[in-house]
């Protein structure tokens, strides 16, 4: 039963404004989603190994983690929620990129499919989005958004702080 107890397939992906140290309330679902591009890397603990002088071992020390991201790319995103991600202007039919990157810290939602009765949720609720757009313009490729979402711990206003992300298993 491995398979009903992993998170398989992604059937879209909520972002949108974090709460104070929660899940944002109001996200906006992405459902084009590239196949294959959804990647969760968990954080990973760095280390160092020093060597020493009297002996031919060594000692290893743990040093920074590398954070949880997860990396996904989105096809059709226009309008304002090319503003969210990329920030910059939209009107009409016209999108403005803004003249430098900016520094998003919104909520994430992952939604996986549902199998046996559950699907999962991946939810960051204060993370660091860096978007931009890519990919290859041919007849056969996509202009795509590719989106990084780097978990941070999330800090209410009274100093409460959450975790930095949570997968959850739902009943349907």
């Amino acid at each position: 039963m491995a398979k009903n107890d992993n998170v398989l397939g992604v059937i879209k992906i909520g972002i949108g404004a974090s709460g104070d140290g929660i899940m944002g309330a109001s996200l906006t679902d992405f459902t084009d989603i590239e196949l294959n591009s959804v990647n969760f890397a968990g954080a990973e603990s760095n280390e160092e190994t020093i060597p020493t002088e009297s002996e031919d071992s060594y000692l290893t020390i743990g040093t920074a983690a590398n954070p949880t991201t997860i990396t996904f790319r989105l096809f059709g995103v226009t309008g304002t929620a090319a503003v969210l991600l990329l920030g910059g202007e939209f009107s009409g039919s016209e999108y403005k990129a803004p003249e430098s990157v900016p520094d998003n810290y919104l909520s994430i939602r992952l939604t996986s499919r549902t199998i046996g009765g559950f699907y999962h949720e991946i939810e960051m609720p204060y993370a660091r989005i860096s978007a931009r757009h890519e990919g290859s313009i041919t007849k056969s490729g996509l202009l795509a958004v590719e989106v990084t979402a780097t978990a941070n711990t999330p800090v209410s206003a009274l100093a409460v702080k959450g975790a930095p992300y949570t997968i959850r298993k739902v009943a349907v």
